[in-house]
């Protein structure tokens, strides 16, 4: 899409992080932003921010995991502002960590209601909508997960990699429908965000939390990784020129290039995966 002034976004997970940073950047574009989140007085701080600046903001507090929800957040999105024009399916949470036969159902459960139903269902609910008007753009936040399954957070790398190959899918759908809906297919490595903040939050053991001392150890590596991560801000902007100019593949740093090369060719040669370190910036 070139002309982004005028038009509605909808993201979700916007109350913080990468999907408050797109929120913002759109709405200095003089877009229509409606925020979604579960956290209810984050979201309406994200929104009276917004506001603040001069921006046209609502929110709507939505469980992406339901997909009620998200129908009740297309037709809030539309009664406000009577079109959605961008969709940024980016809820997400970093789910149940430790062993991958150590998880029970209830974390495997949890972890893939967010982060792969709920682009499921966001990609139900939006895109008829977008596709009827023949013009729009949609942004599924995958991660480097979705290329690379570092080990004890099983929950996460399926969802990811499922979330990646719906993108790639749907983007294939459309250009056999002859479509001009674009899709861009969001990775983000290291960016300093809470998402893992909140797990490490949740009482040890808990559903959503590090269940085992794999866990613990693998919380505390993130934790220290994204605290010297890309800020968010880069990425709203990294998003707004991805749909200005309908990339579909937006990594945000090139750090995971190499490994995600590497793990490519062993898949060719047919070797056993190893893993691979990302560059240092």
């Amino acid at each position: 899409m070139e002309k982004l002034s005028g038009k509605t976004a909808v993201v979700t997970g916007a109350a913080s992080g990468m999907g408050l940073a797109m929120a913002r950047r759109f709405a200095l574009e003089d877009m229509n932003v409606v925020l979604s989140d579960i956290d209810e007085a984050k979201l309406e701080t994200a929104v009276s921010e917004i506001r603040g600046d001069g921006g046209n903001a609502e929110g709507v507090v939505t469980d992406v995991s339901l997909e009620a929800d998200n129908v009740q957040l297309l037709d809030a999105s539309i009664d406000a502002f009577g079109a959605v024009d961008v969709v940024c399916l980016n809820a997400g949470v970093q789910g149940s960590i430790g062993r991958s036969w150590a998880l029970s159902n209830e974390d495997y459960e949890w972890t893939l209601g967010i982060l792969l139903n709920g682009v499921i269902h966001g990609v139900r609910t939006f895109v008829p909508h977008l596709v009827e008007q023949d013009e729009g753009h949609i942004v599924i936040t995958a991660s480097i997960a979705g290329h690379i399954s570092s080990p004890f957070g099983a929950p996460y790398n399926i969802a990811k990699h499922g979330v990646a190959t719906l993108a790639e899918t749907l983007f294939h759908e459309l250009k056999v429908e002859k479509s001009n809906v674009g899709v861009t297919c969001l990775c983000p490595g290291f960016v300093n965000t809470n998402i893992v903040n909140a797990t490490a939050a949740r009482e040890s053991g808990s559903v959503g939390s590090a269940i085992d001392d794999r866990g613990d150890q693998m919380l505390e590596l993130t934790l220290r990784a994204l605290s010297g991560g890309l800020d968010p801000e880069v990425v709203g902007q990294q998003v707004f020129e991805a749909i200005s100019n309908n990339q579909f593949w937006l990594f945000t740093d090139e750090d995971w290039d190499e490994p995600i090369a590497a793990r490519a060719d062993q898949i060719a040669r047919r070797s056993a995966p190893r893993l691979q370190a990302p560059s240092q910036r």
